[in-house]
């Protein structure tokens, strides 16, 4: 036995020629479905399910469990509506509130999630391959877990609070969520000279997830040619590495404060020659984007001396 959940479909649901007077219906694993819509503008529906999940371009089926959920997307005569809605889960908690989620694509991609009365969406950077939907009561409301697999291979998680409303607790897209007693582990591969992983701790505080900790891996430590140390540099100051910034220079450099030397920066500027030791470091004011050239001196694997060369 299967439970169908109807989407405020506006129209008349039949299941084997029987009409469905609420909001769910149980099915046999075979079954026939038609929709009748109010608005002639709409087209009917007509679909046989065989027991396994079937898409079809006027409605989408998403097997929940043993359960079908299903998502009524009429197609308009000159609307195409089968990529905008195509991953669908509900959560029913034993006597507490009900929650849907979708995943859309419409000008960007979307995960909304609702209530009868309630609505939020999250914007993700990427369609979603594969989502995980959890409920935790705690005092005080619900917490629900979004954990999303994105076609790009990365991972997003959201996290909300719900009592009489939604509240967004963390919204983060990342290379790797472990979930541990004492919080979140959140991994982030660095495309930088080093190959850098940077690993934060999150833990829930009661009304949001805070920063605990964050430190840098690096598992493919060798000794790099005296050109790549200036660059080793720059992203250990950028990604807030202090302790393999302090590794590339010589002794009389341990106690600078680069962030005095090279000032807010927004990252390195690789459109221009490339020149050996020299880099361009590329800034924003009121006035728009600008460089500063900085020339780095460099001995026996390490940064001995940094000179600003040009504005």
């Amino acid at each position: 036995m299967a439970k169908l959940y109807f989407d405020n479909p506006q129209g008349i649901i039949l299941i084997d020629g029987v009409k469905c007077n609420d909001s769910i219906a149980f099915v046999d694993g075979n079954f026939c479905l038609q929709y009748a819509p109010y608005d002639d503008s709409y087209l009917p529906i007509i679909l046989a399910v065989d027991g396994k999940c079937k898409v079809r371009d006027d409605v989408i089926f998403i097997r929940h469990g043993k359960d079908y959920i299903v998502r009524f997307c009429p197609t308009k005569k000159s609307c195409d509506c089968q990529n905008q809605i195509y991953i669908q889960k509900v959560l029913e908690p034993q006597g507490a509130t009900a929650h849907c989620l979708t995943c859309h694509i419409e000008d960007d991609c979307k995960i909304s999630v609702e209530t009868q009365n309630e609505l939020i969406s999250l914007t993700t950077p990427c369609k979603v391959a594969d989502v995980k939907f959890s409920c935790i009561p705690i005092t005080g409301g619900q917490l629900l877990s979004i954990l999303a697999d994105l076609e790009n291979g990365k991972k997003y998680m959201g996290v909300l609070h719900y009592k009489d409303d939604y509240t967004l607790l963390l919204d983060i897209c990342c290379d790797e969520i472990i979930a541990e007693e004492d919080g979140l582990r959140v991994c982030d591969h660095l495309c930088d000279t080093l190959n850098r992983k940077c690993v934060r701790k999150l833990s829930f505080c009661g009304d949001c997830f805070a920063e605990q900790s964050r430190h840098f891996e690096n598992h493919c430590r060798h000794y790099y040619i005296d050109e790549i140390l200036p660059y080793a540099l720059i992203e250990s100051v950028c990604y807030g590495d202090d302790e393999r910034a302090e590794d590339c220079l010589c002794s009389s450099l341990k106690n600078c404060d680069l962030k005095d030397i090279f000032g807010d920066f927004i990252g390195i500027c690789d459109c221009l020659e490339y020149k050996p030791f020299e880099i361009p470091l590329l800034y924003s004011d009121c006035n728009g984007l600008y460089t500063k050239t900085f020339k780095f001196e460099v001995n026996l694997g390490k940064i001995q001396k940094i000179k600003l060369t040009q504005i």
